[in-house]
């Protein structure tokens, strides 16, 4: 197999690996994404419906507290010794029924480790302290009093530490759920703490906890309440975190993704019906991320097979099928060192067929132009031959009229003498090359000459008047521009006059802002106004009327381009001028 088709199968091999590659890269993207996406959502859903019936159990129990708190604050005879408390009013009897009756409602809540009712001035009327906390010492009653400031009466939950002698460290955090006691009235007359500790929620939310996760219960100032955080985070401590998320989200997202030392968490939010908790829970994503880590590394095993896999058909097939193509690959070497008789066989009926026989259709197309252009060259040079023969009968007609000149010049007949001259001017101006450049100063003696022979023969009346700045005759120009405009005055617009009409032709040259302007102006019978639009959109007589205007303004196009060229300006019977727009250089024009 030759090298540059070798060279091909190598290309070939890995374009369709690179191929290969991003394809099962992309679809390994979108297929983690997906899995992912899919997963953290039905997780995120679940999880929320989750976290949803937790904090609706612990509403329940809420409830529970506050019915208890209620049917102490507003039993009549617990307000009335509060209040004839203040008077130093109260019987023993009624005292002993007060404790019994107030015992009674905390056995219906075993998660009350302690309770204290306070009348107005602060006096201590039931302390019911089974141990887990010291009495409330008048810092800690006075925080509970600024809690309580504006509640009216609310049941108010709260997180305190409080001085414990059971417990090691000296203190305890609790939950602390307190109101102001007010009667059916709305007369207040003590507060009402109760103190419970942390068993109170956490054997609601266990389930929560239990699966690795983070729990918070925030209270109606968005400060923790209750927390339990994951047995993995070593950061498990009762003090307050530094922050919880969601815990101040101004969009009141209800979940949200975010980075732990333990890993990502999903953590999700659940406000109260009341609006007075909020329950944060946080899971683990580290299960569902190595899952989809395994998907990942799967897809991206299957996709180095492909890889390989194709690499080896590629090498198996590609000596076989590209075989046509180095035949064809080692032709067009032979026709490149000049063997115009290198052709290929065609074996197959495939796309490679389709080239090879391509191939030798243009080989016998090379070498049918290469005759053609032979025999091209040797017609060329005959047809120059002949354009120089041509040549010289011009050159011949301009020496016999030089000559005739002189003759009739010396035979004292000037005026003929002078339509000979004028013509032979013309001749000899026009012998030269069309594409060699002439100046404005030789385009309007070529017209002069033109013009002399008209007047001699055809129009002795005719006024002449030409205007141009000296400055612009050495001014280069093509050839042969000037003199068709001239030419169809005496053709079209003088036809119908007769010899006593008034005959005008006036040619301006002149500067205009930075092109040079020419107007060849008469007063014939002008351009009729459909002839008129012909000229200026540029179309071609079929007739062959006014050929020349055409030509002369096909040259300006091709020779200087846009703005230039001729404008028109024409009435019936009232004349008729024609404008030739051409640049000017600041060469020409100094």
């Amino acid at each position: 197999m030759p090298f540059h088709t070798r060279s091909l199968v190598v290309k070939l091999i890995l374009s369709l690996s690179l191929i290969v590659i991003l394809t099962s890269s992309i679809t390994g993207i979108i297929v983690y994404r997906s899995n992912q996406n899919m997963f953290r959502e039905e997780i995120r859903s679940q999880f929320l419906q989750n976290n949803k019936q937790a904090l609706q159990r612990i509403n329940q129990n809420i409830h529970e507290v506050e019915r208890i708190s209620q049917s102490i604050v507003f039993h009549p005879t617990v307000v009335k010794i509060l209040t004839n408390s203040l008077n130093n009013e109260g019987k023993v009897e009624q005292l002993q029924l007060m404790y019994d009756m107030v015992s009674q409602a905390k056995l219906d809540a075993p998660h009350i480790r302690a309770m204290f009712i306070f009348n107005l001035r602060g006096d201590s009327y039931y302390n019911a302290n089974y141990g887990a906390v010291s009495m409330l010492d008048k810092p800690t009653r006075s925080i509970i009093n600024q809690e309580l400031e504006g509640t009216n009466g609310a049941l108010t939950w709260f997180r305190l530490k409080l001085t414990s002698s059971a417990d090691p460290s000296g203190y305890r955090y609790m939950i602390i759920a307190a109101r102001v006691m007010k009667s059916t009235y709305q007369e207040t007359y003590g507060t009402l703490v109760l103190v419970l500790d942390e068993g109170f929620f956490s054997e609601v939310i266990d389930d929560i906890g239990q699966t690795g996760g983070i729990v918070y219960l925030l209270d109606r100032k968005d400060r923790l309440l209750f927390s339990q955080r994951s047995q993995d985070d070593a950061t498990a401590e009762t003090d307050y975190p530094d922050s919880i998320p969601l815990q101040h989200d101004q969009e009141e997202r209800a979940s949200v993704v975010q980075s732990t030392a333990q890993g990502n968490y999903l953590f999700v939010k659940n406000i109260s019906d009341s609006g007075i908790f909020k329950l944060i829970s946080g899971l683990g994503l580290s299960a569902l991320d190595k899952r989809n880590a395994d998907i990942l590394k799967t897809i991206a095993i299957s996709g180095l097979s492909s890889i390989l896999l194709t690499g080896l058909l590629l090498t198996l097939t590609s000596t076989r099928l590209l075989r046509p193509l180095g035949n064809l690959v080692s032709g067009m070497r032979r026709l490149r060192s000049g063997q115009m008789n290198a052709r290929v066989e065609v074996r197959s009926k495939d796309e490679l067929a389709f080239l090879g026989e391509s191939f030798n259709d243009m080989a016998d197309n090379i070498q049918k132009l290469i005759d053609e252009v032979l025999l091209k060259q040797l017609r060329e040079k005959e047809a120059e031959l002949r354009a120089i023969q041509a040549q010289l009968n011009p050159h011949f007609l301009y020496n016999i009229l030089n000559e005739i000149y002189w003759k009739l010049y010396l035979q004292n007949a000037k005026d003929t003498a002078g339509i000979i001259q004028s013509l032979s001017k013309i001749l000899q101006y026009s012998l030269k090359p069309i594409e060699q450049p002439s100046t404005l100063r030789e385009e309007l003696e070529q017209l002069r000459s033109y013009i002399n022979i008209q007047m001699s023969l055809f129009h002795p009346d005719l006024e002449l008047d030409i205007q141009t700045d000296e400055q612009l005759l050495g001014m280069e120009m093509q050839r042969l521009l000037l003199q068709p405009a001239v030419e169809n005055v005496f053709v079209h617009a003088f036809a119908d006059k007769t010899k006593a009409d008034k005959k005008l032709l006036r040619i301006h040259v002149y500067q205009e802002q930075e092109h040079l302007r020419v107007d060849v102006t008469d007063n014939g019978k002008g351009i009729e106004p459909e002839t008129l639009l012909k000229l200026e959109a540029g179309e071609r007589d079929v007739h062959g009327n006014h050929l020349g205007i055409h030509n002369v303004e096909r040259r300006i196009q091709l020779v200087y381009g846009a703005p230039y060229g001729l404008r028109f300006e024409s009435r019936p019977n009232a004349g008729t001028t024609v404008s030739f727009i051409l640049p000017i250089s600041k060469e020409d024009s100094a």
